[in-house]
This record gives C-alpha cells, structure tokens and sequence, in this order.
C-alpha cells in the first residue's frame, strides 16, 4: 500500500457527488505513475481526473518529507443513484490511480504555504478550473489530520515514505482519447498525462 486519499472533502466535490461527509480511500503502489505517462483509456472505466495536492510522510511520520501536486485517477461509475457513501467506500472513494511528478521537491517554505497556493487543472490547454487549499475545509492538512484520528480508532498509523492525497478543491473533469491533462500550480512542479488516442 502506498498511502491514503482522502476524498468528497470540499463544498464542490460533495455538491458533485450528492454526499454530506468525507470518506477516505487506499493508494496501492501499482496505481502510481510518473508525469508525462500515456494512460490507456480502456484500462479505466468512466475515467475522470482531479487536481489536488499531495504529501509524503516523513520519517518521523509528525512532518513531511515534501508536498507536491498531482493528477488523481478515477473509475467515475456510480452504479446506483442517488450515489450512496457505502457504495463510495465499496469503489475506494472510486480511486484508480494518481500521477506523480517527476521529481518531489519541497518548494514552499511549509505546510501552511498549501493553503494560498493555486491548483489548476488544463484539458488540451483549455483552463477548467482553478482554486487555492482554502477551499477545503482546514486547508489540506485539515484532512489529513481527521485522517490521522480515524485510522488511531482502529490501531493504524500512516508510515514514513507513504503518500496522501489531500482531496480536490475542485470538481471531477471526465476525459477523453487523445486528452492532454496538465495540473499546474504557481510554486509547485506541473504534472501531465496523455490519454492515449489508440485503444488497446
């Protein structure tokens, strides 16, 4: 297991989904790639992208080794409507995977820096939205600290060199073959993926 994502965190991804409350999910180190990858369409079903900012656990596992943006991976399928949390849950929050930058270097001065950095999210160089770590609720590591709590609830803990995903500010993006997805931030590395245009 490579780390956790949190999801269904900010006002715009609950309103997106119908949910009231967050839920978390698991990152499986079979899921990560690298920016610049050309993700195949038909290994994903209904695939749709979030922008969001991520973290690595530090060996202390009470700081981070760095922060960093990254592409989440869906499977968005809701199976029956209204979508419900159990179903949600069920999918793993509908995680499929996450794109990495290339290199995770720690840019900011610290953690709270996430809260007035910007994350935006391109498709063929079109801007599709774009919002700061405010927007979700406590900033990023708001989330990461409940995430923290929950996991003490059943005898777990994160573990040094793990990732978390600190949930979108902004909303699901459903993409296509030939897609060139590009998540950009002011300080932080761009990240990018080709949807590729053949089917395999």
């Amino acid at each position: 297991m490579a780390g956790y994502k949190i999801g269904c965190i900010s006002p715009v991804m609950q309103a997106q989904l119908g949910l009231d409350q967050p839920v978390f999910g698991h990152v499986f180190d079979t899921e990560l790639h690298t920016s610049g990858v050309n993700l195949e369409l038909a290994d994903y079903d209904g695939l749709a992208i979030e922008g969001e900012f991520a973290v690595r656990v530090g060996e202390d596992v009470r700081g981070f080794a760095s922060e960093f943006a990254v592409i989440e991976l869906h499977n968005y399928v809701i199976r029956r409507r209204p979508l419900t949390v159990q179903e949600l849950i069920a999918n793993n929050a509908i995680h499929a995977g996450v794109v990495l930058p290339r290199e995770e270097r720690r840019l900011l001065p610290g953690p709270a820096e996430l809260l007035d950095e910007s994350i935006a999210v391109f498709r063929n160089g079109k801007n599709f939205g774009t919002a700061t770590g405010r927007v979700l609720p406590e900033g990023p590591f708001g989330g990461i600290a409940r995430l923290v709590r929950h996991l003490e609830r059943y005898e777990k803990t994160i573990c040094p060199g793990q990732i978390i995903l600190t949930g979108s500010p902004l909303p699901l993006y459903p993409v296509e073959r030939g897609d060139r997805l590009e998540v950009r931030c002011e300080h932080l590395a761009e990240v990018t993926a080709l949807i590729s245009e053949k089917s395999s």
